[in-house]
């Protein structure tokens, strides 16, 4: 079975991590975005996957780009510099 872009990259997200001083266990990512360490062995596996939730949560707790997991931008991290959209 073939993974969901999503899930590798979300699972590429804990080796960037990881790499990067953020998190020393696969158990701390696990915590912060609120998913068993057996589920995510299972989106491992390609039998389950994370959810829109997961993501939000990974994304806010780690300042992440939702554009680069879903493949719309090479941009890991977010910027500090974002503005609020304010309509006209």
């Amino acid at each position: 079975m073939q993974q969901f872009l999503a899930d590798k990259k979300m699972i590429e997200l804990i080796d960037i991590l990881k790499a990067s001083g953020k998190i020393r266990f696969q158990s701390e990512f696990c915590r912060a975005v609120d998913i068993l360490p057996q589920v995510l062995n299972n989106v491992k596996n390609s039998t389950n996957h994370f959810t829109p939730v997961h993501i939000e949560n990974a994304c806010k707790k780690y300042n992440i780009n939702a554009n680069w997991i879903f493949g719309l931008t090479d941009e890991i991290f977010t910027t500090t510099n974002t503005s609020a959209y304010t309509k006209p």
